[in-house]
């Protein structure tokens, strides 16, 4: 997914060293427990296993896709084979279109014969067999540009915009020090995003409904096909996943019917300035698919290790991560590291013999990429929801965006009973802190939990929120969902929605010890006196 804390606050390397003058006596660890899941996790670990099975055999995952249904049977699979109670699917309810991309490519033909690298958008329309035109750069970012770009459009190939700047000069792999985690500077990304939230949202409402408006303009045009820049990323990569056409593509009302398709960045570039140089480059492209059920229905995969406590067995840990990917790579950073990673915890608690009084759920949601959809409906069928606004900007909001509440918190049969879900979404970067969302109580019962850990690296606690991603679904219902920081390696340069989103991108050896952590906690939390103590009420 993507540090965080309110502007009013000090500073989270403050908090994550803020004297416990206020908490009660934390509950000493199990040590004895600690040392066996350190053992069986760092020498005997095997989420790579799970790791390279998942993305190699079943591959990208999109969302209503062929390969998404595989990885439902996958994940069923391998929760069996773990030994867990009652592996299922549970609808989130209908999707979209069912849609994989059989062929796609591109090249030029004059001024000079160039291959490109090329994917189409996803649930692009066909091109119903291979297409040639003529390449024109337009700048469409406002409806001035739409007015000047009326009439001039009509079987062309339109390249969307101007190249994206490359970032050559940032290191392509990241990894904290011990420093800046401390001192709250590797979780200052995510402070900031949460300072401007509320402007970025009201913006991107406003986009989304710009670019709802040049979609249907570029229909009318009757352009032959769209180019997206694919570039922005490390040489190489392409960024693919839907976001320069905005709106929900998988649904058939919003879906542009035009053919969509992302190539590479310097040959979108080279385009690009051949066009404003009136040198007038023809392409040639195709995009070939496979669609079925509109309405294709999506699944969360569900499975338990039961407590064993009669009395506090009710009150469930979730360990959840999201199955679905993006289609250019195989998803194996976001987020089949933490699948993998969520499969090895569960198999190292076995592995030790571990007894949980209360009961362990995993989760691997389904649909994240588009907007949350599998945590959301566990959450609206179990524990509760708040009606969101309707209202056409809201509506257009992007994955990240959380639409406007509207009325009260309705709560569900399990509210009171759940405990805490876990969300591992950040890469096969090793653990270095934790988020446990404007939670004092809880982030004081995590610094107990984590000291036994400095020597692995995990060094801080962090009171505030992570990254918007599925454990934001349980915090803003008001219950604890908990996000890790890990080191980014290079998770944002290459990995996130890119075509080298590969098993490549994986380190296995972080990616065990963040297995490893993610077992403490979850038996932690599962043989605790209490349930997670809960955020304050919102005033």
């Amino acid at each position: 997914m993507r540090l965080a804390r309110r502007q009013a606050l000090a500073g989270l390397g403050a908090l994550a060293l803020a004297p416990k003058a206020l908490a009660r006596e934390a509950p000493v660890p199990d040590l004895a427990l600690y040392q066996a899941i350190r053992d069986e996790g760092l020498t005997r670990g095997q989420a790579m296993t799970f790791a390279t099975s998942l993305v190699d055999e079943v591959g990208a995952r999109l969302m209503g896709s062929p390969n998404m249904r595989r990885a439902y049977d996958w994940a069923l699979a391998r929760l069996q084979a773990l030994g867990l109670s009652d592996p299922r699917l549970e609808p989130i309810g209908p999707f979209g279109l069912s849609w994989r991309q059989v062929l796609a490519w591109a090249h030029m033909t004059a001024p000079d014969a160039v291959q490109f690298a090329a994917v189409a958008s996803p649930w692009s329309v066909a091109t119903k067999g291979a297409v040639a035109g003529q390449a024109v750069a337009v700048r469409l970012d406002s409806d001035e540009d739409l007015g000047r770009a009326k009439g001039t459009l009509a079987g062309r190939i339109v390249l969307l915009g101007p190249p994206k700047a490359v970032r050559a000069d940032e290191p392509a792999v990241v990894r904290y020090s011990d420093e800046q985690v401390l001192k709250g500077e590797a979780a200052e990304a995510v402070g900031a995003y949460y300072r401007t939230v509320a402007e970025r949202r009201a913006r991107q409402g406003r986009e989304g409904l710009f670019k709802a408006r040049r979609n249907a303009f570029l229909a009318a045009e009757g352009v032959l096909a769209v180019l997206i820049d694919g570039g922005a990323a490390e040489p190489g990569a392409m960024i693919v996943d839907g976001s320069e056409l905005g709106g929900r593509p998988w649904l058939s009302a919003e879906r542009p019917s035009f053919p969509a398709l992302y190539v590479d960045g310097p040959a979108y570039a080279r385009c690009w300035r051949l066009a404003k140089a009136g040198a007038a480059p023809r392409l040639e492209l195709e995009i070939a698919t496979e669609e079925g059920d509109p309405a294709e229905p999506g699944y969360n995969v569900v499975a338990e290790l039961p407590g064993l406590d009669p009395a506090p067995k009710a009150q469930v840990i979730l360990a959840g991560a999201h199955l679905d990917s993006w289609a250019a790579g195989v998803g194996a950073a976001d987020n089949g590291a933490g699948v993998a990673a969520t499969l090895e915890a569960i198999r190292i608690l076995r592995a030790v013999g571990a007894r949980p009084r209360r009961t362990i759920r995993v989760v691997f949601y389904g649909g994240e990429e588009q907007g949350l959809y599998g945590s959301e409906a566990y959450a609206r069928q179990r524990l509760g929801w708040i009606p969101r606004s309707t209202a056409p900007e809201q509506m257009a909001l992007p994955v990240e965006g959380r639409r406007a509440k509207v009325g009260p918190l309705r709560k569900g049969p399990e509210y009171e009973a759940f405990s805490v879900a876990f969300n591992l979404d950040g890469g096969s970067g090793r653990i270095r802190g934790v988020f446990t969302g404007d939670n004092p109580a809880l982030a004081e019962l995590y610094r107990a939990w984590t000291a036994p850990l400095k020597d692995l690296g995990v060094l801080a606690v962090y009171d505030g929120p992570h990254w918007p991603a599925d454990q934001s679904t349980f915090t803003e219902i008001g219950l604890p969902g908990i996000s890790f920081l890990q080191d980014p390696l290079d998770y944002d340069s290459r990995a996130h929605h890119t075509s080298l989103d590969t098993l490549e991108r994986l380190a296995p050896a972080d990616l065990a010890q963040a297995a490893t952590v993610l077992a403490i906690f979850l038996i932690n939390s599962a043989n605790s006196d209490t349930r997670a103590p809960r955020p304050a009420p919102a005033s």
